[in-house]
């Protein structure tokens, strides 16, 4: 049996275990496993690296290594409102080898830190077993081709992304992911799953007007949007 297939039964056995727990103790609202669904959230990094990133000098935003989309969170979700900063009981801390996995596809180690304190405590899950199913379900959603590195400014819309991502992958469907924006600039795309790992339909959280009202976006290129 292959390494991944196995990492990934074993993932699926922990995360029965929290919803058992989650479902039959206490389902205080930040209580750590007392959530209703996942929320994976691909950030479009030049816009990031144009504001934020840019005045951090954060290493996310390098020009020596251009990016677009990049793994922002893994966000345990309610059905209205979602848990946040849950307290664990232990110290919070993220071992380096965590760290060093998840740079490639989430290049910053203060997001990586921050992510697991913000959303991860409320998984109900350690950093290794958090970072994994980041990392699984990341690795399942296809960028379409047009995002993947584009060199100039694009004008689209959010019904035209969302159109672009449901014809890269065939488990997708429109009412699983919402697009949000700043302003005119895409900020990220949000795909929904369930506590079973599978794409589900998104919560009122998700909700596309809330989101994002504009109906032109711009994306600027990761070339212009770095130190």
């Amino acid at each position: 049996m292959r390494p991944s297939i196995v990492r990934l039964a074993v993932l699926l056995v922990i995360l029965a275990v929290v919803t058992a727990i989650a479902v039959y103790g206490d389902r205080d609202k930040n209580a750590p496993g007392a959530f209703d669904y996942y929320l994976l959230v691909l950030g479009w990094s030049p816009a990031y690296c144009a504001s934020e990133g840019r005045d951090r000098g954060d290493r996310q935003c390098d020009t020596s290594q251009a990016r677009s989309f990049i793994l922002h969170g893994l966000w345990p979700q309610n059905e209205q409102g979602w848990p946040k900063d849950c307290a664990t009981g232990d110290r919070i801390w993220v071992p380096r080898a965590v760290i060093d996995a998840m740079l490639p596809v989430m290049p910053s180690k203060g997001l990586i830190i921050h992510e697991y304190r913000a959303h991860g405590t409320c998984s109900g899950l350690d950093p290794v077993q958090y970072f994994d199913v980041a990392r699984e379900l990341y690795d399942r959603v296809t960028i379409p081709a047009r995002f993947a590195d584009p060199a100039a400014w694009m004008t689209t819309s959010p019904d035209a992304i969302e159109r672009d991502f449901v014809a890269s992958n065939a488990w997708l469907k429109p009412e699983m992911m919402a697009v949000a924006c700043r302003g005119q600039e895409l900020l990220d795309i949000r795909f929904c799953f369930g506590r079973d790992l599978l794409p589900r339909r998104c919560g009122a959280n998700e909700d596309q007007k809330r989101l994002c009202r504009r109906d032109t976006l711009t994306l600027r290129p990761p070339a212009q949007s770095g130190r």
